[in-house]
């Protein structure tokens, strides 16, 4: 039964991918299970076939990206890529030479890595950096976030979008693309838009960083819990000395039965298991915590002596998408997993008037943890629920630092001279990596991006979805019609759109459902399909005006302290640029007829 023109399960597939876009755009819902939740209603509705549905699991584009994880890990872990950092970057003398001296790594390093391992990995080098040559780390932030995009396109493996595209450009055409093919108009697109942050360098944000966050009087609330057997209790607060500290107070006081005191007068007796709200700088109200022995108000203890005196401060953001964000934390089971105690939060510096574990975290949101001492960064447990700015991890450079350096390499160079193909030589890399030790098998195991990796699954079945079921032959003829069958025309159209989408949906999203979609546009009236291949690959990496358009610039979101507003303001101008070069580029080095 056709319903004008398309089938029923046709019509069913726009509905779920359309219920996708909206889902990810306007919910905190994780995108891998919206798009898990989209595959299930396709499956069971038969718009794809059980064999279509999990034919994306094992797609090139999966396995390729995994076996990168496993091979970036390596070169985080041996140290490789502290070398880099160590050797390029260096003071410079004012802000356009420090995004020249920033941007130039950055990219040519996600140009053979993930970008959003590279923006990881730089961010807490950024900011430290940053605070080294008197910059605020807002600045530079967003410029390794745009480099880290722009440098991803640059060849088939940088970016996951690239990846998921040439797969599916080999499925269609009957060849592979080299690994170089995009690296000239990729080049002359990043001069385009390296040109427009310069360009507009005086729209670079500044930003508080979120550590000065915590040290601002008052700007905070730390919540402390009363021990059984404190000396305080049966005192008044005054009694107690526990009204006060340098630079804040006592805001409230939260019962076992969950009644709450404020404002707190001087005379209320203190009890066991009172929870004590503190407004104030958060070094003076812990150290209020140290000399009146109090403890952190994760749960009921009896005796000081029972918390670790050894834990540390460390600075973290909440991720997007994350299991924390829209929740409290005392709702989740986060600081039992982590071993780390919430103290404060800062949401775009001020203070909230609430207590830390009674505030609802948002994406973005800075957390101040209690850790243990021997914490790290890459543990699993805290792993897609925050991003840590610092880090406990010690990584010294090398002979490991070579190996994995020339691992790399090779694998690179295998693709280059089609010695392999890309799928054999990141699993061949992968292996080497961990046969020479320079990434551990659990290390290994824990540097899978899973959200990442079923993302890319779905969105592959998705794209077939969308071309078994007609959609494509359809909006290809629509798409004739309304170009009127002008080459130049129809690349403009989709190139817009794909640069639109690319916005609100994830990346890697945005390839999976719109390439087939511009292959058959463009096979439709006798085009070639590479320059439109290649100008989708640049115009979805253009994700420079919101926060979440891409997991890159989810990473710095927090990090550098900002604001939805500061992409916008930097990323329309760096967009438009960007997508002038693209269609300026590609007509004039390829032939689209």
């Amino acid at each position: 039964m056709l319903v004008l023109g398309l089938t029923i399960q046709a019509w069913l597939t726009i509905l779920v991918i359309l219920a996708q876009m909206i889902l990810m755009a306007k919910t905190k819902i994780a995108p891998e299970f919206i798009a898990l939740g989209g595959l299930t209603v396709l499956l069971l509705s038969g718009a794809v076939t059980a064999q279509e549905a999990v034919s994306g699991f094992g797609s090139e584009s999966v396995i390729v990206t995994g076996a990168q994880d496993i091979v970036i890990m390596g070169l985080m872990q041996s140290g490789a890529l502290t070398w880099v950092v160590q050797t390029l970057l260096r003071r410079p003398s004012r802000l356009s030479r420090g995004i020249i001296r920033l941007f130039f790594p950055v990219a040519a390093l996600s140009s053979v890595m993930e970008d959003l391992t590279v923006a990881t990995a730089f961010a807490p080098v950024v900011r430290k950096w940053a605070r080294k040559i008197k910059m605020a780390p807002s600045k530079l932030l967003i410029v390794a976030a745009y480099a880290s995009l722009m440098g991803g396109t640059l060849t088939l493996i940088g970016t996951p979008p690239n990846i998921i595209i040439s797969s599916l450009y080999a499925e269609r055409a009957g060849e592979h693309m080299g690994i170089f093919s995009v690296t000239i108009p990729a080049l002359l697109c990043m001069a385009a838009g390296l040109g427009a942050i310069l360009l507009f360098r005086k729209r670079l944000p500044e930003r508080k960083s979120p550590e000065e966050h915590f040290s601002s009087t008052m700007d905070y609330t730390v919540e402390l819990l009363v021990p059984t057997e404190n000396d305080a209790v049966g005192k008044t607060v005054e009694e107690a000395k526990l009204d006060n500290v340098p630079g804040g107070r006592l805001i409230e006081i939260v019962r076992f039965d969950s009644e709450v005191i404020s404002p707190v007068p001087k005379d209320e007796f203190i009890l066991g298991g009172d929870h004590l709200v503190y407004s104030g700088e958060v070094d003076e109200v812990m150290k209020l915590k140290r000399t009146r022995g109090l403890v952190n108000a994760t749960h009921h203890v009896f005796s000081v002596k029972e918390m670790d005196i050894e834990r540390r401060l460390r600075t973290a953001t909440v991720v997007y998408n994350g299991s924390l964000a829209g929740k409290r934390i005392g709702d989740t089971d986060f600081e039992q997993r982590s071993n780390s105690v919430l103290v404060a939060v800062s949401r775009s510096g001020e203070r909230i008037p609430k207590s830390p574990r009674e505030i609802v975290l948002e994406p973005g949101d800075t957390l101040l943890l209690e850790c243990p001492p021997n914490s790290s960064s890459n543990d699993s447990a805290t792993e897609g629920d925050v991003q840590f700015f610092d880090s406990n991890d010690t990584i010294t450079v090398g002979k490991k630092s070579v190996v994995s350096g020339l691992i790399l390499l090779v694998m690179v160079a295998l693709v280059a001279f089609k010695v392999l193909s890309l799928l054999e030589a990141t699993i061949f890399a992968a292996t080497a990596t961990m046969a020479f030790r320079c990434c551990s098998i659990e290390r290994a195991r824990h540097s899978l991006e899973w959200d990442i990796l079923i993302m890319i699954a779905c969105t592959v079945v998705f794209g077939k979805a969308i071309e078994a079921n007609g959609i494509t032959t359809l909006l290809s003829s629509a798409a004739q019609t309304v170009s009127g069958g002008h080459p130049f025309t129809l690349l403009v159209i989709l190139v817009l759109v794909v640069a639109f989408f690319t916005e609100f949906l994830s990346n890697t999203v945005t390839a999976a459902i719109f390439f087939p979609i511009v292959y058959d546009c463009a096979t439709a009236i006798g085009c070639n399909p590479v320059p439109y291949t290649i100008a989708t690959m640049l115009a979805v990496s253009t994700s420079y005006m919101t926060p979440f358009g891409s997991p890159v610039n989810m990473v710095i979101y927090g990090a550098g302290g900002y604001k939805y507003s500061d992409f916008v303001k930097v990323g329309l101008p760096v967009k438009i640029i960007t997508i002038a070069a693209i269609l300026v580029i590609i007509p004039l080095m390829y032939s689209l007829k």
